[in-house]
């Protein structure tokens, strides 16, 4: 039995689409070593971009700067770490998942071979005569070829996959987005390519010199809309729903004090404390009013818009062909027509109810101004 619906996000999670976007180029050096002692390469990373900027003397510093260093972590301008062979190529697997044409950039490290299971065994004879080994090979050439490594896999991949990689965080929430966010933002990224969809169509209209093709031009608008209120609808229906379940909540826990009020024997202190809440509420269900009618407002904008685009096009399309071959495309003009003043009159009842409500906030605003003295005009 299937009780999720298909639109569930449970168990899943939403990578930022712009995670690896930088604003900022920064100037990034790499120092490599060989650490005889741990028998691994010892990795630094220093900003050089920024240190410099948090050296300069705030006099010398332009607004922008000093807001920068003033917000800067030390913790960002160096990065350090120790890697073994292995960890190298575990992070150059990595960084050719992203970039394959990395790969014969990483440098020839076999010198740097783990010991063989005696070398384990007897840590003694390894460390006496490791020494002797760092001695006879080369290791500033290796360490040299892993900082261009580096810095060329800065250029391919970017800085924040090359660091992350490198010196990667414990906390991971930094890659993910919100789920509702998420929804959210797919959902409103869907109306705005139906509404492009719906746009380049209107706009090909010049290049259909004939009626038949301008028909079958009408046919492919027809569906256009047709998606552009079905994603418009999902869209605001999910915007629509906190809203909505606000204003149940809020009335039913105010009908609930209202029950109490009238019938149960409370003390003055209670009974002003149920009064405010009960006040409280009611504040809160007719905010949640108040969100519901903009949001409908906008979800007319956007379909009367469409529909008006549609009628103004076949309008100008009407000029170009006799009256007999538009005899066929004028049922779809009275009823884009239709539909365009039915559209149209929502947005305006809609409209209306924010614009009677907004007056009514500055009557309450000001009321206390008129028991004053002043006189209050009529609003128009």
């Amino acid at each position: 039995m299937e009780t999720n619906s298909m639109d569930s996000l449970d168990g899943w999670v939403a990578v930022k689409t712009n995670l690896f976007d930088e604003e900022e180029l920064f100037r990034l050096v790499f120092i490599v070593q060989w650490s005889v002692i741990e028998s691994k390469f010892a990795v630094t990373c220093h900003n050089r971009t920024l240190q410099r900027r948090t050296r300069r003397l705030p006099a010398e510093q332009d607004p922008e700067e000093r807001r920068l260093s003033a917000e800067l972590d030390p913790d960002e301008t160096s990065w350090a770490g120790l890697f073994s062979l292995h960890d190298l190529r575990m992070i150059h697997q990595q960084l050719t998942g992203v970039a394959d044409i990395l790969g014969p950039y990483f440098p020839d490290l076999s010198d740097f071979e783990d010991g063989n299971i005696w070398d384990l065994l007897f840590l003694t004879r390894r460390s006496n005569l490791g020494e002797e080994d760092d001695d006879g090979r080369d290791i500033d050439m290796p360490c040299r070829n892993l900082e261009r490594y580096f810095s060329t896999a800065i250029d391919i991949c970017g800085r924040k996959i090359v660091l992350d990689s490198l010196f990667s965080q414990d906390d991971v929430e930094e890659y993910f987005e919100n789920l509702q966010e998420f929804k959210k933002k797919t959902m409103q990224e869907e109306v705005s390519r139906a509404k492009d969809h719906l746009r380049k169509l209107l706009q090909s209209h010049w290049a259909a010199d004939r009626m038949v093709l301008l028909l079958d031009l009408y046919q492919d608008e027809d569906q256009a809309y047709q998606d552009l209120v079905t994603a418009a609808t999902v869209f605001f229906q999910y915007l629509l729903q906190p809203f909505r379940d606000m204003r149940e909540l809020s009335c039913l826990y105010k009908m609930e004090i209202l029950k109490l009020l009238d019938y149960e024997e409370l003390g003055p202190k209670r009974l002003s404390a149920l009064e405010k809440e009960a006040e409280e509420w009611r504040r809160r269900a007719e905010d949640a009013v108040s969100s519901i009618q903009d949001v409908t407002v906008r979800y007319f904008i956007q379909t009367s818009k469409a529909l008006s685009g549609m009628v103004k096009q076949m309008e100008e399309d009407k000029g170009r062909f006799g009256a007999s071959a538009w005899a066929s495309a004028m049922p779809r003009l009275e009823k884009l027509r239709f539909l365009m003043a039915k559209e149209s009159l929502q947005h305006m009842r809609a409209s209306e109810m924010c614009l009677k409500r907004k007056k009514e906030g500055i009557r309450e605003r000001v009321r206390p101004a008129c028991q004053g003295g002043l006189t209050l005009t009529p609003l128009r």
